[in-house]
């Protein structure tokens, strides 16, 4: 038999000419190279209708109606980390109606409502929020030049072996696990170290190598051998240090410490609100420090710290320049986001 198709109005016509003609249904179909009874009702269609159009509604009916689409958008939105299978179940017990997970998720697609990896970001409570506001509101006005004064630190672990970054490999079918093609983890990473860095729009400042539990005591040591001198150095007296809300930065042995160096005219603290990395520039840098770590592929934690002063020692100046161009843009997202998360 002749392969089954959809046929033209055109064909339709033609077949309609023929059979006026006097040819057979049959002798129509092998010259035309469809069914005979797709002839026989073409030719009908067009005694009944008069035309050779298709008749409305004709195909497959859709699985869902609008109801259930509307009720799958609306379940999604209401709860955003529902499964397409929950949604499936969840509609079948509303409805009645059984369908596949994977026509739940053809159907929110079509509905603009696609699947992706969670964005990670600090949990954010409503006082935290209302700091980040009030902050990004006392900020928002300050020019490219004030925050060029602005020296940004922080502490960073760096795991020997471990990362939460994703890696490709180009392979072919059935390489998955060939040895070049496998990501090498060990448990605990293989251990790690702890640094402090601190940047300026000059360039990097120190990295320093924490060995102990980094207590508050030792924290001001840092801040008298490294913080403070490195500031004085490449940005000048007066300069404004940046630290994050975290217990050792804000003991009183530190916060007497800092007053006195704000009461020589050394430096003065930048307020910082609590839970917000993405206003801190030098988390980009630890990033990028992280993505060169893997390249490098140190295999002990001396290599590794050997890796990261040489990594750090050749950070682009202009990639740290941009970041700090950045900042005004991340206050005015803060400001605008009303102390919820930014996309920085």
């Amino acid at each position: 038999m002749a392969p089954r198709g959809e046929t033209t109005e055109i064909q339709r016509a033609q077949m309609k000419i023929l059979r006026d003609e006097g040819y057979s249904f049959r002798q129509i179909a092998d010259r035309m190279n469809v069914s005979p009874s797709t002839v026989y009702k073409c030719v009908r269609r067009h005694e009944r209708n008069g035309n050779f159009r298709n008749t409305p509604g004709r195909g497959r009916k859709k699985r869902l109606s609008k109801s259930d689409e509307k009720y799958l958008k609306v379940t999604s939105l209401r709860n955003r980390r529902m499964s397409s299978k929950e949604l499936a179940r969840n509609l079948e017990d509303a409805t009645g109606k059984k369908v596949s997970p994977r026509l739940v998720r053809k159907t929110l697609t079509a509905g603009g409502l696609g699947g992706y990896v969670a964005v990670r970001k600090p949990m954010l409570r409503k006082g935290n929020k209302q700091k980040r506001l009030v902050w990004a509101r006392n900020h928002k006005r300050w020019t490219p030049d004030q925050w060029r004064k602005v020296m940004f630190t922080d502490e960073k672990k760096f795991e020997l072996f471990g990362n939460n970054l994703r890696q490709y490999v180009r392979r072919r079918k059935g390489e998955r696990y060939k040895a070049d093609c496998v990501l090498p983890t060990v448990k605990h990473g293989g251990g790690s170290l702890q640094v402090w860095g601190s940047i300026t729009y000059s360039g990097v400042g120190s990295l320093y190598r924490i060995t102990d539990i980094l207590t508050a005591a030792k924290y001001k040591q840092i801040l008298i051998h490294h913080a403070v001198p490195t500031g004085r150095t490449l940005i000048g007296n007066n300069f404004v240090l940046q630290q994050d809300n975290d217990p050792k930065h804000t003991a009183s042995v530190v916060k007497q410490y800092l007053e006195n160096k704000r009461r020589d005219g050394s430096l003065t603290v930048l307020d910082w609100p609590a839970q917000s990395p993405d206003m801190n520039i030098i988390e980009q840098v630890w990033t990028y420090m992280e993505q060169q770590k893997v390249k490098r592929a140190p295999a002990n934690l001396q290599q590794l710290w050997e890796v990261l002063q040489d990594i750090w020692r050749n950070i682009p100046v202009d990639f740290i320049q941009k970041l700090y161009d950045s900042v005004p843009s991340r206050v005015s997202e803060l400001y605008k986001a009303k102390g919820l998360h930014t996309k920085y």
